[in-house]
């Protein structure tokens, strides 16, 4: 009988595998059995200060492996994960503080607030293991995820057990891992994609070592050697530092990898073709998802080689439409909504009752990004829908500009955004902001000639700055808002 939650599975696994290494962090190694105990010290200690079923547990989303006794043990007792960025500026911590009112908050600074505060540190595991064990149901509230997006607004994502377990198990079957992995984990904690690798390891019985970024690749290097690590979960803007940092030096030991997990932003078409080149035995996955929907699609470099620009085909367990504004399904290679469903899809957002019914068609999730299905089931991206420009009623897309632009020799990056209200003719103009390769120059009129015959003529910028960077999310996606 498959578990209802990932810390039901997790403690299946810390039964099967006592002394199996869990985690490995910095110099320290540390066995299921070990981490069941130190789960279950701090499920204890949060027990003896009061939380119980459905209270909030905020905690400071450290790299280490107190984070992960800490997630687990809310678990544990029912309760629900509010994991906190590191980095959130103090009044960015109010926010969720005021939004969730937790039952306790695990911190090393003291917030205002009248609630428990207990610092985020080594005591939490000075006290007896919890001894009666209580899983959760399937249906439980687990996390509150916090999540900006593209836009800045702060919104609280919901998910259960069901919804995080579902996550794992579909990545699971696609990418193919199993108890005998060793996964390397550079990302954040804090973030769905980091957190559903560490999840997924622990539920299946591997292993992972935490590794603090991706400015030290040195550390993947001898996760690989010493620890016969098979597997690594990366941003795209990570392995661009790996490659600054080692140049072709990385390919050797990534050879060695069982499968590389992709996600969280757009990566460079030169950099896929790369990896297939360099590392033909190696699964090279890639999702598409949101918080609110886990890795809902996926790509393996290898065997869609022909299909590099798509984001992939729906992961499994999960469906995926393209709607209209009505929740039509739109015809093949038609723009629309990208819509999904399965056991993976969010209840809604954190007391934005409104925001989460708008959020929804049909029991389809709305995800807010704009693409087509092609004859073969891949579905590519368009864009954003509020990134969408409208040019005399004619809906043009950033994206495909900006892949276009991308390509010119001189263009290291770009993005691009509607601008004033145009003339009474297209409603909207187009502008460029174009980050430049290292020592090039070109002017904007050498850019509209390389456009021309790539793109039709109203999509074609009347306006480009030069800039030295576009900003992005933390997990890398463009805000072109900021822009504008």
């Amino acid at each position: 009988m498959q578990p209802e939650s990932i810390v039901e599975g997790f403690f299946r696994s810390s039964e099967s595998y006592p002394e199996k290494t869990a985690i490995i962090w910095k110099d320290e190694v540390i066995s299921y059995a070990k981490v069941s105990e130190n789960v279950r010290r701090v499920a204890f200690f949060l027990e003896n200060h009061g939380i119980t079923e459905g209270d909030r547990v905020a905690f400071y989303a450290e790299k280490s492996p107190l984070f992960a006794y800490v997630y687990l043990a809310a678990h544990l007792l029912k309760a629900v994960a509010v994991p906190l960025d590191v980095k959130l500026p103090e009044d960015r911590i109010q926010e969720v503080l005021h939004q969730t009112n937790p039952g306790i908050l695990l911190h090393p600074t003291e917030a205002n607030h009248s609630f428990r505060q207990v610092s985020f540190d080594t005591g939490l595991l000075k006290t007896s293991p919890l001894n009666d064990i209580n899983f959760p149901n399937k249906d439980d509230l687990a996390d509150i995820l916090f999540t900006t997006g593209t836009t800045g607004n702060s919104k609280g994502v919901q998910l259960t057990h069901q919804n995080i377990l579902a996550g794992a198990v579909n990545s699971n079957e696609f990418i193919g891992n199993d108890a005998s992995d060793t996964e390397i984990i550079p990302l954040p904690l804090h973030h769905a994609f980091g957190l559903r690798r560490l999840r997924t390891n622990m539920f299946l019985g591997a292993t992972v070592i935490l590794v603090d970024g991706f400015m030290f690749p040195k550390l993947f290097f001898d996760a690989i050697e010493q620890h016969n690590a098979s597997g690594i979960c990366m941003v795209p803007s990570g392995f661009a530092i790996v490659k600054k940092l080692m140049k072709d030096r990385y390919i050797p030991y990534f050879k060695k990898l069982k499968y590389i997990e992709f996600g969280s932003a757009p990566m460079d078409m030169d950099e896929k073709r790369e990896l297939i080149e360099h590392l033909p035995n190696t699964r090279i996955c890639m999702h598409f998802g949101l918080t609110e929907v886990a890795a809902n699609i996926f790509i393996e470099f290898h065997e869609a080689a022909g299909k590099l620009h798509a984001l992939g085909k729906p992961s499994p367990n999960v469906s995926i439409g393209i709607f209209d504004e009505n929740g039509k399904e739109k015809p093949i290679r038609e723009t629309g909504e990208i819509v999904v469903r399965g056991d993976i899809q969010t209840l809604g957002y954190w007391n934005k009752p409104e925001l989460t019914q708008q959020s929804f068609i049909n029991s389809w999730f709305k995800t807010g990004d704009l693409g087509f299905r092609d004859e073969e089931g891949y579905i590519f991206l368009s864009g954003r829908k509020d990134d969408v420009i409208n040019i005399g009623g004619k809906k043009v897309f950033p994206a495909e500009i900006e892949d276009i632009l991308n390509q010119h020799p001189a263009v290291k990056d770009s993005a691009c955004t509607s601008v004033s209200e145009g003339d009474k003719f297209t409603g909207e103009s187009i502008k460029a902001f174009v980050v430049l390769a290292r020592n090039r120059k070109v002017e904007p009129k050498e850019l509209i000639h390389f456009l021309r015959g790539r793109l039709e003529l109203y999509k074609i910028p009347q306006e480009f700055q030069f800039i030295g960077k576009i900003p992005t999310t933390a997990s890398g996606k463009k805000q072109r808002d900021k822009l504008k």
